[in-house]
């Protein structure tokens, strides 16, 4: 048997990347990039204007209250979009609209609300009724972005904000990593679908659904194979429908018991790396790689007991499933909150107490779930964190602080 720490680090090491492909840019959203990308143009491509106005040259002696100076013969206008760019002489004033390049020998937007326009004879002109300053109003060539430099690193997540940054320097293609295809296999003789009618002394499998969105949720892709009877045979024919997956998740049938087949199978068909880990939930936890169709797969037996199979899909199969698609931030977020009431572990193993941690004036406080055994469901939907309770620890009491392992930080501010 095994300590928690070791089987966190012998499945992270063993969890290799995945290969990269090519997506479209709405598509790799909330994926990982696989290269550095780097601009490919100045943005903004030119000097434009800010604001709908005026652009117009200033002079050093500019005074709004000259009104001699103060007078500029309107000559034209720009848009977004025109291809001819004028050039302004001293007393002119051209009109633009956001976004328009700034002309030959403009120096400076008035905006529109700021100007007030007038006729002499055939001619428009205009005037400020607010002192203008050099540069006013105009975004610079570059002033984003400037060619050559990096706006994406390798491993980093894309966000919406960095879809914008791409699009605006003309990428549509850019390379991730794939989304591991995860397989998830149930066992047991008394185990029925969801929405089956259920007979005497069978039950629902829960467990195929909560590790498919779990699985979901961190970015790969699910694929429920079904649920195999508690026969070598059955195990081992679910098993060749899995051999195209970048990993295999399975829940019951790996501790001792006389219908527990998982580990004889796994044996036959690839290497365990580990059987059975020091922690309370989840002992009977199995980790292997088996050989699928030219390939090593990674191989999860996890227990049946639910809350079991949530423990250790938090501690230790998402942050392999999420260092497949080339993100660093594996492991869940780790805080120090106080207890407000005490732990009992009866089990002398490494305990990870359900708790729900909330922020009381400033202070992580930390109230442990009451009912520890392993088929109480309802508890992760008043818990938002793992509470690490050292092995040989009998009793972590009142007012002490712990280690959080937090799996939901929508309650915590």
């Amino acid at each position: 048997m095994i300590s928690a720490n070791e089987a966190k680090n012998i499945i992270i090491d063993s969890t290799i990347l995945l290969d990269p492909e090519k997506v479209c840019l709405i598509d790799s959203i909330n994926r990982f990039s696989s290269e550095d990308i780097k601009t490919k143009i100045n943005l903004p491509l030119w000097d434009n204007s800010s604001m709908d106005g005026f652009a117009f040259k200033l002079k050093e002696n500019f005074e709004l209250k000259n009104e001699s100076v103060n007078q500029f013969k309107i000559v034209g206008s720009l848009f977004p979009g025109d291809s001819y760019l004028p050039k302004i002489k001293d007393g002119e004033a051209i009109k633009i609209m956001t976004g328009a390049p700034i002309p030959y020998g403009a120096n400076c937007v008035i905006p529109i609300e700021n100007a007030k326009t007038f006729e002499i004879e055939d001619s428009s002109y205009v005037l400020f009724t607010t002192e203008p300053k050099l540069g006013n109003n105009i975004r610079r060539k570059g002033s984003d972005f400037i060619i050559g430099e990096n706006i994406i690193s390798v491993g980093q997540k894309i966000r919406p904000y960095d879809i914008a940054k791409l699009a605006a320097n003309g990428i549509a293609v850019i390379k991730v990593y794939s989304r591991p295809k995860i397989s998830i296999l149930a066992t047991g003789n008394e185990l029925v679908k969801p929405g089956m009618k259920l007979n005497k002394h069978t039950i629902y499998d829960s467990n195929s659904l909560s590790i498919a969105s779990m699985v979901k949720e961190a970015g790969g892709i699910p694929n429920i194979i079904g649920i195999a009877k508690d026969e070598i045979s059955s195990i081992e024919a679910n098993l060749r429908n899995a051999l195209d997956s970048d990993a295999i998740i399975c829940s019951a049938g790996v501790s001792v018991g006389d219908r527990d087949y998982i580990k004889d199978v796994i044996e036959d068909q690839g290497k365990i790396n580990f059987w059975a880990v020091n922690i309370q939930p989840g002992k009977p936890f199995l980790y292997s790689h088996i050989q699928g169709r030219g390939k090593s797969i990674p191989f999860f037996g996890l227990p049946g007991n639910p809350v079991s199979v949530m423990v250790l899909m938090i501690k230790y199969v998402i942050p392999s499933i999420i260092k497949m698609q080339g993100d660093n931030n594996i492991h869940p977020k780790t805080i120090i909150a106080k207890l407000d009431e005490q732990i009992v572990n009866n089990s002398k193993r490494n305990m990870f107490a359900r708790v729900k941690v909330k922020n009381i004036d400033g202070k992580l406080i930390a109230s442990p779930y009451q009912n520890h055994s392993s088929h109480i469901i309802s508890s992760f939907s008043e818990s938002n964190g793992l509470a690490n309770v050292p092995e040989n620890c009998k009793i972590l009491k009142a007012g002490a602080e712990v280690e959080v392992e937090v799996f939901d930080n929508s309650n915590i501010l």
